[in-house]
């Protein structure tokens, strides 16, 4: 009889506790104004086997929804979670911070390449031991086209891209660059602001099945500073990318039309 009443009073109490079951949405980090009925498992503390089977729910119920809006977002049916979106741009990120820096690097060594290669041309053409088997007349024109290659890349080099056009370039590179890794910096701290709004929520839980509730409220007061600040990392992160997400695709592709169009007009002199 005590035992298929205490079934009866499980039965109950386990859809009543799966209403306080939230997900917050989908990131880490909820607003402040959805908030946590805490107060409604003080009374149930005492209840070790029930609330085994709550936390049991709740990881269900928490994993459940985690695959189902994996499925959503894989289907372009929902947007995906914040969380999500700061570890795919930390990804993205960290490729388009390698390629600019390749890139610039390339870019330096394009300019000192065009210069090493003039000098050698002219020394080539400048060397009578190179040219025993050649005409008078080719030799003659080797000259002048090596002479004249080695005053465009002269030209390229020193008056025109590392005044203007490397400059510039470089520049827009660098700010890209630190805007990135910026942006990389502020990720990685909300993901420390992720835990420390779980510890909090854990420390929390433990004071409610304890029952201290001398301990409670500085523990809520403890999680809702964390969730504060967490939330502040979110919106902050969120307003960054609105005005620095540029895709990598047309980063690279605006670069490499101003290098085209500055060596466009270095050959057309």
């Amino acid at each position: 009889m005590a035992a298929s009443t205490f079934h009866r009073r499980a039965n109950t109490t386990i859809p009543e506790e799966s209403k306080h079951v939230e997900e917050y949405g989908n990131d880490s980090c909820p607003m402040l104004d959805e908030e946590e009925n805490f107060e409604s498992n003080v009374r149930r503390v005492d209840n070790s086997a029930v609330s085994s089977k709550k936390r049991l729910v709740q990881r269900i119920q928490s994993r459940k929804n985690r695959f189902v809006q994996r499925v959503l977002v894989a289907c372009h049916l929902a947007d995906p979670s914040k969380d999500m979106i700061f570890k795919q741009t930390q990804t993205s990120n960290r490729a388009v911070i390698e390629q600019l820096t390749a890139f610039r690097s390339s870019l330096s060594e394009h300019s000192q390449s065009i210069l090493k290669l003039s000098t050698v041309v002219c020394s080539f053409t400048s060397s009578p031991s190179c040219l025993q088997d050649v005409s008078q007349e080719a030799v003659t024109k080797i000259a002048t086209e090596g002479h004249y290659f080695r005053e465009n890349a002269l030209a390229f080099h020193v008056s025109h891209l590392s005044n203007q056009a490397e400059m510039f370039i470089l520049v827009q590179i660098n700010h890209r660059i630190i805007e990135l890794k910026g942006i990389h910096s502020l990720i990685e701290e909300h993901t420390k602001l992720v835990l420390d709004v779980e510890y909090a929520k854990r420390t929390l839980e433990v004071e409610l099945q304890k029952g201290n509730v001398s301990h409670i409220a500085a523990r809520k007061h403890a999680l809702q500073v964390a969730q504060l600040e967490c939330e502040r990392a979110t919106l902050l992160i969120t307003e960054q990318l609105k005005f620095a997400r540029p895709s990598q695709r047309t980063d690279m592709i605006k670069l490499y039309q101003e290098v085209r169009f500055n060596n466009s007009i270095v050959n057309a002199k």
